[in-house]
């Protein structure tokens, strides 16, 4: 089985993961998988200290294994260093946070219980301007246009179809129809070059479902998913 949630937040939104919100989670395995659509936080110190450890170990301890995209609050001077390794793993390559804990890569195609996964995360923190570099934002959170070559790369070579898009922020589309409904105040130009990426995957690939996370609500809308405060959704 494979599950998607939003974010976490280090250990600020992980009671959706609890078992009296989401009993399903009792009934998993290793073989199981739970993805975390970015803000996982589960690395995000300056260094590995003993409050990190004991999320990390809080993780590895849960029946399922535990996979995550990046958000735009994560640690990624850590993230993206050699500090964790890269593995085979899904038919592409990971890094390996813990036994049971893995960070799947900006571009990467992955398959998982005989679906295709596109994962591509990152987003802008729109509270930046209160932040301090390098200690509790990182510019990395936007991706970079070689990432995005190498995103539309691997797509090419899976003949542009996948079953799956996971992704922290989203289209200007599935945006737009957000802002129909939604209360919050992230602004219609942020985000514009990864916005214009997305459009560019909503044009030229074929997938089933998109999963994303970052608007901080839950709603769904055709093949678009926006995941927040609901217990983690089985899509697999």
């Amino acid at each position: 089985m494979v599950f998607v949630c939003g974010d976490t937040h280090f250990t600020n939104d992980t009671d959706k993961l609890f078992p009296d919100v989401w009993p399903e989670g009792q009934k998993c395995n290793k073989k199981d998988y739970l993805i975390i659509l970015g803000d996982a936080g589960i690395i995000w110190f300056l260094e590995n200290c003993e409050r990190e450890q004991e999320l990390l170990e809080w993780y590895n301890s849960q029946l399922w294994t535990t996979l995550f995209i990046d958000g735009n609050h994560e640690n990624f001077d850590r993230l993206f260093s050699n500090s964790f390794p890269e593995i085979d793993m899904f038919n592409s390559k990971v890094k390996q946070i813990h036994d049971s804990i893995f960070y799947l890569q900006r571009g990467h195609v992955y398959t998982i219980e005989k679906k295709t996964f596109f994962a591509f995360g990152g987003g802008e923190s729109i509270d930046k301007n209160a932040r301090s570099a390098r200690i509790d934002w990182w510019e990395q959170e936007l991706p970079n246009h070689h990432e995005m070559d190498f995103a539309i790369g691997n797509l090419k070579r899976h003949n542009e179809k996948v079953d799956f898009v996971l992704t922290h922020a989203c289209s200007d589309y599935a945006f737009n129809l957000i802002m129909k409904f939604a209360d919050f105040s992230y602004k219609r130009d942020t985000e514009r070059s990864l916005r214009s990426f997305f459009f560019w995957i909503e044009n030229n690939i074929h997938f089933g479902q998109w999963h994303f996370a970052h608007y901080h609500d839950d709603y769904n809308f055709g093949k678009y998913y926006l995941h927040y405060n609901n217990k983690p959704m089985r899509i697999v």
